[in-house]
């Protein structure tokens, strides 16, 4: 039971971290291509807010990766008992 909890929320993660990481990189860019543009006040505030939600997001792939690691050694701990 245990060990089938983990394993799910581990793909359950593992998914979520794609997801983070293509957000990132959507997010990321976007902003990045706004501030090559002519100077224009609304056009840094959109990309200033972009770079924001990317800081964001990074945050919150470095949580859910060290949560995958927790989950990773207690399924290795389970696995390890006879």
């Amino acid at each position: 039971m245990q060990r089938d909890y983990i394993t799910e929320r581990l793909k359950f993660l593992t998914e979520f971290f794609k997801l983070c990481w293509l957000s990132v990189l959507g997010v990321g860019g976007g902003s990045v291509s706004l501030l090559l543009g002519p100077f224009d006040f609304r056009r840094y505030a959109w990309a200033g807010t972009g770079l924001g939600l990317t800081l964001v997001l990074l945050a919150l792939l470095w949580h859910t990766h060290r949560k995958m690691l927790r989950l990773w050694t207690e399924l290795k701990m389970i696995g390890d008992k006879p």
